[in-house]
């Protein structure tokens, strides 16, 4: 068996590419988990869409100092929540300059050009809101629920772009069965 690359080439994508991708898909992932938790969480501290203390509608969140969090306070969900956003906009900038400095592997052959303009949309606004999405989190910290439309917009554009992709994805695995997938798990396009 022949040792990984590391660069991407013409067998496919490198090993730094593949792990910085499945990297921030984990990230992704337990930070949209997590934060579903804090919105679902009804303990009393105060957040939530528009849920204050006592009651009341509107601001109310957290501490009630600059945005009302206390981001390092006893709310470990709210630290976790934070500590995953700061690690997906490393793991984004140190994605976004691999990207930058490394070419990509050729296109799939069996990608037609439309699908190969999707890919290419798509993973534009993916890599924007790898850092769109952290930082309107920052800003809602910062400015409390004036940020919440700004916030959930990201995440619609993030959803919306990421089903495009694992659209076209699951369009090649699954009909085309053509093996695409193999290409960012293994660098290869056969079983």
């Amino acid at each position: 068996m022949s040792r990984p690359h590391l660069r991407n080439g013409p067998y496919g994508y490198g090993l730094v590419t593949k792990t910085l991708h499945w990297l921030l898909v984990a990230a992704f992932t337990a930070q949209f988990a997590v934060g579903y938790l804090l919105d679902g969480e009804e303990s009393g501290h105060g957040r939530g869409r528009g849920r204050g203390r006592g009651g009341e509608s509107g601001h109310g969140r957290g501490q009630g100092r600059g945005g009302g969090y206390d981001v390092f306070g006893d709310d470990s969900l709210l630290t976790l929540h934070v500590a995953l956003g700061a690690t997906i906009l490393t793991l984004g900038l140190v994605r976004l300059l691999w990207r930058l400095t490394t070419p990509l592997p050729p296109w799939a052959p069996t990608l037609t050009a439309v699908e190969r303009r999707l890919a290419t949309w798509t993973e534009r606004a993916l890599h924007f809101l790898t850092f769109a999405v952290p930082l309107s989190g920052l800003w809602l910290i910062a400015a409390d629920d004036d940020a919440l439309p700004w916030h959930i917009a990201g995440h619609a554009a993030f959803f919306a772009a990421l089903t495009l992709h694992v659209g076209l994805v699951l369009k090649h695995q699954l009909l085309d069965r053509d093996h695409l997938l193999l290409r960012m798990l293994w660098g290869r396009t056969t079983p």
